[in-house]
């Protein structure tokens, strides 16, 4: 026998063994069963209206085309555009097929009762089928719904004043001196001066400068605790600076011209710490989120067992139910579950469009493991409105459950079910009200 020869046997005998453990190590890769999207609505106007808005502010904020909190022509075409990026994701885990109506029947989509929440749903049936009239189920508009927002149904005196206790010990933590920079700065923009300069307005709002402390109070309707003082107004702002840079309005528009996308970075800090606060604080996210986070149990479960289950939401057969909210929707069962994310420079962040989805695969021996991923468009994405595409998709990260025992970056179907019932509080809890 030749050298060449004996030396080919020779390799081939040494990766035998240690080759062939590789590749039944590797096995099958495990298959997406369906997925359960939580998305927040698309980008809308402010809630305040116009005079409100300038009564805090010594330059009139920019106007509208559409009514307070609405979604707007661009916030739809947004929306459109994710839900298409999300079939061709899930064409590509072989969940739906690329093209077709077929995958319509066994997708279906929950929104909110609000208008932005609504037509976000259409817009997301739009991109997801074109052409396939998926319809969009929920509530009449204006009509409370308690899966999304279940404080307006009562809260228990007891869970009211445990929630308002822990937020109050919260707030007892020393002051945040970026915090308190970035207010300043905002108090700037409304007196119409320039960023970190000394400031002397000749028109002062009508409204006070927000300044003081920052102080926890009994709440009503669906929000069991508020807060006031110079936080709440800051996010506020901070985010109405978002929707002007998202909806592409002029740069002289965007704070009144003093925010780029660099400042709109850093004020948008405060849209996440008001809402650590308000949305992330244990016991008011139980009472916020534990009907939500119950019913996409059961949604999941649904599917894992193969039977109808009454607190489930869709049909049996659904491989993609989607739920159009809100960011505090995000932020609630974020909380519950114990997930964080950085994600375009920003962390926790929830920009029109967020999407926090729980994904139910199953591997070659029947076992089912959850993985949760979170996905935004970034607000250069946001701003310029280009194609999504898996070249160049939005921002995405692979959340870590704490308390889950992972296999690779998913989490075992009863570790989950653990980690999600010791999360919720069933006193939270409601029927699931389908229509």
């Amino acid at each position: 026998m030749s050298k060449i020869c004996t030396k080919a046997l020779l390799a081939v005998s040494l990766c035998a063994v240690p080759c062939a453990a590789q590749a039944k190590s590797a096995g099958p890769k495990p298959q997406l069963k369906m997925v359960v999207i939580l998305s927040r609505h698309g980008l809308r106007s402010p809630t305040w209206t116009q005079a409100r808005l300038d009564s805090y502010s010594a330059i009139p904020w920019p106007k509208w085309s559409v009514p307070p909190g609405n979604l707007t022509v661009r916030g739809h075409q947004l929306m459109k555009q994710f839900g298409g990026f999300d079939r061709g994701s899930l064409a590509r885990e072989g969940l739906f097929a690329e093209r077709g109506c077929a995958d319509a029947a066994a997708t279906y989509i929950w929104a909110d009762s609000d208008q932005r929440t609504i037509e976000s749903g259409q817009a997301l049936a739009e991109g997801l089928f074109p052409d396939c009239m998926l319809p969009v189920h929920g509530h009449a508009e204006g009509e409370n719904d308690p899966l999304f927002h279940p404080a307006a149904n009562g809260v228990k005196p007891a869970e009211a004043d445990a929630a308002f206790a822990e937020l109050n010990a919260r707030m007892k933590q020393p002051a945040d001196a970026r915090q308190g920079q970035l207010i300043e700065e905002v108090n700037h923009l409304l007196l119409g001066c320039s960023l970190r300069a000394v400031c002397a307005s000749a028109h002062m709002p009508k409204m006070p400068l927000i300044s003081g402390p920052i102080v926890a109070v009994r709440g009503n309707g669906d929000h069991t605790v508020d807060l006031q003082g110079p936080l709440a107004q800051a996010s506020s702002f901070a985010e109405d600076f978002l929707l002007e840079y998202a909806d592409g309005m002029p740069m002289e528009h965007v704070g009144w011209g003093k925010v780029d996308a660099a400042e709109l970075g850093k004020l948008l800090t405060l849209h996440s710490d008001y809402f650590d606060l308000m949305h992330r604080t244990p016991a008011l996210a139980k009472i916020e989120a534990s009907n939500m986070l119950f019913h996409i149990e059961k949604t999941l479960e649904q599917h894992v067992e193969d039977r109808p289950i009454a607190d489930a939401i869709g049909p049996v057969d659904s491989k993609l139910v989607m739920l159009v909210g809100h960011d505090t929707n995000l932020a609630g069962i974020a909380a519950l579950l114990g997930v964080h994310w950085d994600l375009d420079g920003r962390h926790d962040d929830t920009p029109p469009g967020a999407e926090l989805a729980l994904e139910l695969w199953q591997d070659e021996h029947g076992v089912y493991t959850v993985r949760v991923t979170v996905a935004m468009q970034t607000l250069q994405q946001l701003r310029k409105m280009p194609e999504l595409t898996r070249a160049a998709p939005p921002a995405r990260e692979t959340l870590t459950l704490p308390g889950c025992a992972a296999t690779g970056d998913r989490c075992a179907w009863n570790d989950f079910q653990k980690v999600a019932d010791r999360a919720m509080d069933r006193n939270d809890v409601f029927p699931m009200q389908k229509n």
